[in-house]
């Protein structure tokens, strides 16, 4: 790990993303409600747009991201890097060819049906076209880049730069600079803005292509049936982390999905860590499983799982004993959404510390398994939201689509430990994962009742600072984490250096 310099490169993705939050915030709970005061549907569509390019693109991107960690030693070797990166950039063509460009153009009433738009919005089905298609290009770079363990690089494109742009965009709105329509054609523009730098990029780290593709026919194959297969499992986990946002549009009206867009956003906070480090795992991981070193595999699962239960545990852990004061500090129009922002935050962290997992299946010849795995969320998420949401079902409204995600979630993590036991005999949770669980949930719980009688702001950073003092040693007193705490302790000693 430490000629890749990974703790750096977390420790500096980090930051970006911090930061990238940190403008979010400032965008998602003060700028965008200033500037869309009575009109919550139009920044609802933006909203609902990018959620249907966000699902559609991994989609139409073919595993590419995958592949090219999976692929790239052996094609590093047979000097076939081109001729990888031009076969897995075909599909994603073709496929945004014939699936987006042409209903888009020849059936435009249809696809708005499809997308559940009404009345004046149903224009917005070639901007969600255009949307997805530069979605799934800067899938296909940001894929590279990882591969070329240039994370940072990527992180920064994706996140700061994006939500920088973003708060820019909201404050031209808010000004009058830009108009209200024109701000879903200006948010396709800040999509463009960072695809162009991430091909820059990517260009600057040797990216070379060869739109021919692999000449070896029984390779070729292989690679389609890997990509195929990873698309199969990553489009489901990719549909469930945006179906909520499309079920509460499709049921409620895009006058809701701001509502549930910021809930979401603040829960989101817990995934900095997983943002981090991820993209870091993955080529990691990979490699190991290249050499067949499954002992070194094993021990990267074992790390991202403690680290970040530990970390994004932590987070949400601040945010559930601050929720009484966060209520007040938000807009009256965003208030009452404690229950929505707890669920999510749930089955963040549950999905974060659980991504191991999910990249050492994918990653080996047992990848197949993601399939079932990952689309029996999806099949579990749609009838539930269906049950859940409409006033004909439960009535739980924009609760319900977060329950819905979390159940669905829960039971296909749950599935993929007996996968991973069934085939290395191992877990990934132990009771170190229960310590950590428990280490975090009783002091929130008491934080969460406690009423300091000071200004809300004030309360939250004594609680928020209390809570992380807590969390911080206890974890070390007790020894929950030795590997996350070691990482974090040399990502703080090495981030000024290793240039």
């Amino acid at each position: 790990m430490a000629r890749h310099r990974v703790p750096v490169q977390a420790l500096r993705n980090f930051m970006s993303i911090l930061f990238g939050f940190a403008m979010g915030g400032l965008n998602n709970l003060v700028v965008l409600p200033w500037a869309f005061a009575g009109d919550f549907s139009t920044w609802g569509l933006v909203r609902f747009s990018a959620a249907w390019a966000t699902a559609l693109g991994p989609i139409l991107a073919f595993g590419s991201s995958s592949s090219m960690n999976r692929f790239k030693g052996r094609c590093g070797r047979d000097d076939t890097l081109p001729q990888l990166y031009g076969s897995l950039a075909q599909p994603g063509l073709l496929l945004f060819s014939v699936l987006i460009v042409v209903p888009a153009l020849l059936f435009p009433e249809t696809t708005a049906d499809l997308f559940g738009l009404q009345g004046d919005q149903r224009n917005a089905v070639r901007p969600i076209a255009l949307l997805t298609g530069l979605q799934t290009a800067q899938i296909y770079f940001i894929g590279f880049l990882t591969s070329r363990l240039k994370t940072a690089l990527a992180t920064f494109a994706k996140e700061t730069l994006f939500k920088v742009g973003y708060l820019l965009l909201a404050l031209a709105v808010g000004y009058g600079i830009v108009t209200k329509p024109q701000f879903l054609p200006a948010f396709i523009g800040l999509y463009v803005v960072v695809l162009a730098v991430l091909v820059a990029q990517a260009v600057a780290n040797r990216f070379r292509i060869d739109l021919r593709g692999l000449r070896d026919r029984e390779f070729l194959r292989s690679l389609r049936r890997y990509s195929g297969t990873m698309i199969l499992g990553n489009s489901a986990w990719v549909i469930l982390n945006q179906i909520d946002i499309i079920m509460v549009g499709r049921l409620m009206s895009t006058e809701w999905v701001p509502l549930f867009a910021i809930a979401s956003f603040i829960a989101a906070v817990t995934q900095i860590p997983q943002r981090a480090i991820t993209r870091l795992w993955q080529p990691l991981i990979a490699e190991a499983m290249d050499r067949k070193d499954h002992t070194e595999a094993w021990r990267l699962v074992r790390l991202n799982h403690r680290t970040l239960l530990l970390t994004s545990g932590w987070i949400l852990a601040c945010i559930t004993a601050c929720l009484p004061e966060l209520d007040h500090l938000l807009p009256a129009a965003f208030q009452g959404l404690g229950a929505v922002i707890f669920t999510v935050g749930c089955f963040r962290v549950m999905q974060g510390s659980a991504a191991g997992s999910a990249i050492l299946i994918g990653q080996s010849d047992h990848f197949r398994w993601l399939i079932a795995l990952n689309w029996t969320m999806v099949a579990l998420a749609i009838p539930l939201n269906l049950v859940f949401i409409p006033d004909s079902g439960l009535g739980l409204g924009l609760h319900g689509a977060a329950l819905a995600t979390l159940i669905a979630m829960g039971i296909s993590i749950t599935f993929r430990q007996w996968v991973v036991w069934r085939i290395w005999k191992r877990f990934t949770p132990d009771l170190r994962s229960l310590g950590i669980v428990l280490c975090l949930a009783v002091p929130t719980g008491l934080l969460m009742v406690w009423t300091p009688g000071l200004h809300p702001l004030v309360s939250l950073l004594v609680k928020s600072v209390g809570m992380t003092l807590w969390a911080a040693g206890a974890s070390r007193g007790l020894n929950l984490a030795p590997e996350a705490t070691a990482f974090l302790m040399k990502s703080i000693g090495k981030s000024g250096g290793g240039h």
